[in-house]
């Protein structure tokens, strides 16, 4: 019997796939880019950091930034993400 990924995230987890392309905010308010994708620690299976994409127009000359995962404050339906 499948289950929907919904039904197997809790409180405290989440899918990759609903942090991929959510908008990441300085501590100031401003948008400064978007989660890209997430690298995960093959140890211990954390997530190390994330990678940010700013810039760039329709995909082309974008950059990208990795940012340690314990420095993002995500919100309660991480609709966004503070970068403290």
């Amino acid at each position: 019997m499948a289950t929907s990924i919904d039904t197997r995230e809790t409180t405290s987890l989440i899918s990759s796939d609903k942090v991929d392309g959510t908008a990441v905010y300085g501590s100031d308010g401003q948008k400064i880019g978007s989660i890209e994708y997430l690298m995960i620690d093959k140890i211990s299976g954390k997530v190390a950091y994330a990678v940010l994409t700013f810039g760039g127009f329709m995909g082309f000359g974008e950059d990208f930034y990795p940012i340690p995962w314990s420095t993002l404050n995500t919100t309660r339906t991480l609709a966004d993400i503070v970068w403290t």
